[in-house]
C-alpha cells in the first residue's frame, strides 16, 4: 500500500486566479463577438437580417463550448500532474 494520497496537491491561488481569468476572457472575446452580430450587424437593416441573428447566437453558443473544453482540458492537466 502507498501512503499517497489519490487528490492531487493543491496550486496556488494564483494559478487558480489565472485560469479564471483565462475563462472570463474567453467568455468575454466570444460575447463582444455575438453581440456585435446579434445586435450591430442585424440591426443595420443588411439582407438576411435572421442569418446575422443566428450567426450571433451561434457564436454565444460556441463560446460557452470554448469555456467548458478548456474547463475540461484544465481538469484533465491537473490531475495528470500528479501522476
Amino acid at each position: 500500500m502507498s501512503d499517497e494520497s489519490s487528490i492531487p496537491r493543491a496550486q496556488s491561488i494564483s494559478a487558480y486566479i489565472e485560469d479564471g481569468a483565462r475563462i472570463a476572457a474567453i467568455l468575454l472575446i466570444w460575447g463582444v463577438i455575438s453581440a456585435l452580430f446579434t445586435y450591430g450587424v442585424s440591426d443595420i437593416g443588411l439582407p438576411f437580417e435572421r442569418f446575422w441573428l443566428q450567426l450571433g447566437q451561434l457564436f454565444a453558443v460556441t463560446g460557452v463550448l470554448n469555456a467548458i473544453l478548456y474547463l475540461l482540458y484544465r481538469s484533465i492537466d491537473y490531475w495528470n500532474e500528479s501522476a
